[in-house]
């Protein structure tokens, strides 16, 4: 079964009303992660979707993907902009990231290069209870 693992950046103000519309996605994991973003104090909400072409995603959504080993989430296109940055300018299909120096962190672009923020866990709210 395809999914999408989606983020959605919110601030601790209203993210209660990011949850409510989230639980109107058809969820894969049941479970709905909240994160807090370093040092900007932004809240990510992070969670599974089974995708349906008549659902759009929330205003301030992107997908993403995730190293589970690191607990680390990334675009594509940050990926590949961290790639060229490790790798002398050169964007290598085959380069092997070491995860481990991104634990605990969204990866996104910024303009023409990348940032890598740290993530601390804020709350899993689990929809099964």
């Amino acid at each position: 079964m395809r999914t999408q693992l989606l983020c959605t950046f919110t601030t601790e103000d209203s993210f209660d009303t990011i949850i409510e519309k989230v639980l109107t996605y058809d969820l894969f994991s049941r479970k709905i992660f909240v994160l807090k973003l370093e040092p900007s104090k932004e809240l990510v909400v992070s969670y599974n979707i089974i995708p349906n072409p008549s659902h759009k995603f929330l205003p301030g959504t992107i997908m993403v993907h995730r190293k589970k080993e690191s607990n680390t989430m990334y675009t594509i296109n940050a990926l590949n902009s961290l790639i060229k940055s490790l790798n002398g300018g050169v964007a290598d299909r085959n380069y092997q990231v070491n995860w481990e120096s991104y634990k605990n962190s969204l990866i996104l672009t910024d303009g023409d290069t990348h940032k890598v923020m740290n993530t601390h866990l804020f709350r899993i709210i689990d929809v099964n209870k």
